[in-house]
């Protein structure tokens, strides 16, 4: 893939491309870089955060769109803007904390993941106030963990209306996440906790999880884990429990009347009164002691680990 001629700069996150100043300032062919949170109370962690470039020539771009999936595709994005580099860092810095429900919230917008999704919850064409000098934000889209692999594919985000150039030194950032922009960011905690899931099963649970189709792994995980809230999970370690048991007893292992749920309350009914919490940490032990296996009933052999 070719690199669009009107690429002016690329916003690097620093924590998704580790040692990330020293290899920038190792380049020739970069003619500015500022590490944004200089300017702000985060300033100890500049390297791990948003960095602004601005390549002389379309080398540094052209690497990146012939890289695939790889660590700058999941670390870098592509800007459109007739702006200078210290008027682009000043509208961008605006971004770092927006106030959510009455809160400062850090907002982590140089990560490719997190970008996609807050600029989509904008709509088909970013608001002008988001956008501000900006007049395209490429960022690439890539396969989730729980699919098949596959190349990236380059979304470009258009900015609503060309602000003038008056406009263009106006623009400021939102002073707060509206609702859209918090389910946004909601999904992207989701999309990871899912990844790590994924993670975890081919790890410890090849077997099982291999039975799963990849195209369906994902709305599985989605499925699921939206059963184990209206259950009552309330942590990532609870969900990530009742995912495993769904996954080797299957979905209805808390339903079926000869499921591992229904079993293990018959052995103690004192079981069946204790927190929901609770309950899922007990049965979880009671599975991988083997006792779910000694009945009628048992589906597959159990793991020894967690998320």
């Amino acid at each position: 893939m070719s690199a669009p001629s009107h690429i002016t700069h690329v916003l690097v996150d620093g924590a998704r491309y580790p040692d990330a100043l020293r290899r920038l300032y190792a380049r020739d062919d970069l003619a500015e870089i500022e590490p944004l949170y200089l300017l702000t109370r985060f300033k100890d962690l500049a390297e791990q955060g948003p960095i602004l470039v601005a390549p002389r020539d379309r080398r540094f771009v052209d690497e990146i769109l012939a890289e695939g999936d790889g660590e700058r595709t999941r670390a870098m994005s592509l800007l459109s803007s007739p702006a200078s580099t210290g008027s682009l860092s000043d509208h961008l810095l605006g971004f770092v904390e927006i106030e959510s429900e009455g809160a400062p919230r850090l907002l982590r917008f140089a990560d490719p993941l997190v970008l996609r999704h807050w600029l989509a919850s904008h709509g088909e064409r970013v608001p002008v106030d988001i956008m501000g000098p900006i007049r395209s934000w490429r960022v690439a889209h890539w396969a989730p963990a729980w699919n098949e692999e596959g190349e990236p594919a380059w979304q470009a985000f258009e900015a609503a209306e060309h602000p003038t150039p008056g406009k263009e030194q106006a623009s400021k950032a939102p002073a707060m996440l509206a609702a859209p922009q918090r389910d946004a960011l909601d999904a992207v905690a989701r999309w990871q906790f899912k990844e790590r899931l994924s993670a975890h099963f081919e790890r410890n649970a090849a077997v099982p999880w291999s039975r799963l189709a990849s195209a369906m792994r994902g709305d599985w995980l989605e499925a699921r884990l939206d059963d184990a809230l209206v259950w009552g999970a309330q942590t990532e370690r609870q969900l990530a429990i009742w995912a495993e048991l769904a996954l080797h007893w299957g979905a209805d292992f808390v339903t079926a009347t000869d499921g591992p749920y229904a079993r293990w309350v018959a052995g103690d009914a004192s079981r069946g009164r204790l927190p929901r919490q609770q309950q899922l940490y007990t049965l979880d032990d009671w599975c991988r002691s083997g006792k779910a296996h000694q009945e009628n009933g048992h589906r597959t052999t159990r793991t020894s680990s967690h998320v």
